[in-house]
């Protein structure tokens, strides 16, 4: 194989040493199955974005939304065609940015409420948790500037130290847990911690 195939058609670098008509079906393959899971990705989106509680008075709202979330995707996609594994590896590095930061808040809570029925937490009006809200965006206004390391954005320490690599993940993750703790333990109830029989309690009142 040429060494410069995989750069100039890796499709056909893919395919080169499969019988011809084997090739055609693999390719089919996974165009179908790319189609099939981004399918997926979209309507979760579109369900996790209605989740909000943002209120669209449509009987084909959740339609509508992935309709939306699907056309700005491919638009989105289409915008990273050019120099595509580059723009893949950093975009790949920005889900780990929230995800990070996502996992210290949860497993923390997991940690503080464990022993502990939070089934009315989930449908209490009166439970509004920031805390977790502002551990994810806490961490990230720390950890982003901090250690980014990608082509379009690197951070003051990754500058100093190159050889670190991107931690904005790793230092997202401690920053979020350690302040999610805080809020937890001091922030009202309703705000931070919740507790489920109070809540339900009070909205049976309400």
């Amino acid at each position: 194989m040429p060494n410069g195939l995989w750069d100039s058609d890796p499709t056909q670098a893919f395919i080169t040493h499969i019988t011809p008509w084997l090739g055609d079906v693999t390719l089919v393959s996974i165009a179908i199955g790319a189609i099939c899971a981004n399918a997926l990705n979209v309507y979760s989106g579109a369900m996790s974005f209605m989740a909000l509680g943002i209120k669209i008075p449509l009987t084909a709202r959740r339609a509508l939304v992935a309709l939306v979330f699907g056309v700005a995707g491919f638009f989105l996609a289409w915008s990273g065609l050019s120099d595509a594994g580059t723009k893949y590896n950093n975009f790949l590095l920005v889900i780990a940015y929230w995800i990070g930061p996502w996992l210290g808040v949860f497993l923390t809570d997991q940690l503080l409420r464990r022993g502990q029925d939070v089934d009315g937490l989930l449908f209490s009006k009166g439970h509004k948790p920031i805390a977790g809200v502002l551990s994810m965006a806490g961490a990230m206004a720390v950890s982003i500037p901090l250690f980014s390391n990608q082509t379009d954005y690197v951070g003051a320490l990754a500058k100093q130290y190159p050889n670190l690599g991107d931690l904005t993940f790793e230092a997202g993750f401690v920053l979020a847990a350690v302040f999610y703790w805080l809020l937890f333990k001091f922030l009202p109830q309703s705000l931070g911690r919740g507790d489920a029989t109070e809540l339900a309690v009070a909205d049976a009142a309400a």
